[in-house]
């Protein structure tokens, strides 16, 4: 059995608190007050959190457009007051800025989060991990798993890849028969080949220098395997989310498999407003190797994070409340997301595993991946995110060969990275 379905019931004793901090308790005296900033996708947790505390904590939440957090931090830095004591960050890359000395925002949660909550998440909260100690934790993971319709493979007698070569050969095989193998004119091309690649694009050595290499094997090799898919049209250039697209190709039940982070199934294929995928369609495969890696990597594409504020006043009571966000099992069973956690993630298993819309339980594919998010990407303090969807996706959509695309985006990164102090290597 995996050790995240097999946690010590010590720790969901833990989690079953708020009170989790091994700090040397608040400075602020008095009733503990926090600012809580997060998306409206997050508010309702907000407001658990707020009545699960009612009367020890006296908790605001607001609301914020999280592409502005970056921005209002900045300012609060410049003012020197005003800063919110915890954030959801969408972004997961906003660790690297938020923890940066230079900005300072965000607190070392190794100081008062009990090491037993980093233990849970099993190594999926390594991405908060800078220069040994946690800034952040993990809301959620969006490792990429391969996502198939089975009534259509038994239909078609295509066989579930294990390769990325196979993956290839079993496209091609729609070559002519109006489906598809997803569609790369997003953040799903970034996320679900260069990454599980290993493409180096924030490949960092150190908080200094970073690896950004258009003419790297595991960038060359991806856009040699996609672009006769494209030219052949299994792969379709456009979003996941593109008006057309929807209306085309997912709604009209002509996506045969589709590469695509864990939060897809809930939030893409299922919806009627979506994908709308019937019934007894929907499976999850682990990700096919690419040729030379010793594992069958995914990448990510989201995450979330919560970062408490180290001008926060009351410390531990904003540690409590990013560790009830990040972590209570009863909070985040309804997610659409895979809990980073363990017993959150148990508790979220539990529902999805068992949830009979799915031809098989998907469950399976993503606890396999979730300790195999390839590690060769890190935080780094460029947007990457936003030249992502500026650049390569931009260019995919206009119909740029993917080689071109790729090395556009690169390019754009080599550009981008001395600006926020890396020496770039390749």
């Amino acid at each position: 059995m995996n050790k995240r379905l097999a946690l010590p019931l010590a720790l969901m004793a833990v989690f079953g608190m708020a009170g989790c901090t091994a700090g040397s308790g608040d400075a602020g005296g008095g009733t503990p007050e926090l600012l809580i900033w997060v998306d409206s996708v997050r508010e309702p947790a907000a407001k658990a959190y707020q009545e699960s505390v009612k009367g020890d904590v006296d908790v605001t939440v607001e609301v914020i457009d999280t592409a502005e957090l970056l921005t209002k931090i900045s300012l609060f830095n410049t003012t020197g007051s005003g800063w919110p004591d915890v954030v959801f960050a969408g972004g997961p890359n906003d660790v690297a800025i938020l923890a940066d000395p230079s900005n300072g925002y965000a607190a070392n949660l190794s100081e008062t989060v009990d090491e037993s909550v980093f233990k849970s998440y099993d190594g999926a909260n390594d991405w908060c991990l800078i220069d040994g100690d946690y800034y952040c934790l993990k809301n959620d993971l969006a490792q990429s798993v391969l996502w198939y319709d089975a009534v259509v493979f038994e239909e078609l007698g295509l066989t579930v890849p294990t390769t990325m070569e196979e993956f290839a050969t079993e496209a091609m095989k729609l070559e002519g028969t109006g489906y598809v193998a997803g569609a790369i004119g997003d953040q799903n091309y970034y996320a679900s080949y260069l990454w599980p690649s290993g493409c180096p694009m924030a490949a960092a050595d150190d908080s200094t220098t970073v690896r950004i290499d258009p003419d790297a094997e595991e960038c060359t090799r991806v856009a040699d395997l996609v672009q006769p898919l494209v030219d052949a049209g299994v792969l379709d250039t456009r979003s996941s989310f593109d008006a057309g697209f929807l209306a085309d190709v997912a709604q009209a039940g002509k996506v045969a498999m589709t590469f695509g982070p864990s939060w897809f199934g809930e939030f893409v294929l299922r919806p009627e407003s979506s994908w709308a995928i019937p019934e007894g369609h929907v499976a999850a495969a682990p990700m096919p190797i690419w040729d030379g890696n010793d594992q069958a990597y995914s990448g990510e594409w989201g995450g979330g994070i919560w970062m408490a504020s180290s001008h926060s006043k009351f410390p531990d009571a904003a540690a409590d409340a990013v560790t009830y966000l990040a972590t209570d099992p009863e909070l985040l069973a309804d997610s659409v997301t895979f809990p980073g956690s363990g017993p959150a993630f148990e508790a979220w298993a539990e529902r999805v595993g068992s949830d009979p819309y799915y031809a098989s339980s998907p469950v399976p594919a993503m606890v396999q991946q979730a300790t195999l998010i390839n590690p060769s990407e890190k935080p780094v303090r460029y947007d990457i995110q936003g030249q992502v969807g500026a650049v390569l996706q931009t260019e995919i959509n206009a119909g740029t060969p993917v080689a071109e695309a790729t090395r556009k985006f690169q390019e754009s990164l080599i550009q981008l990275a001395p600006g926020s102090g890396y020496k770039v290597t390749q």
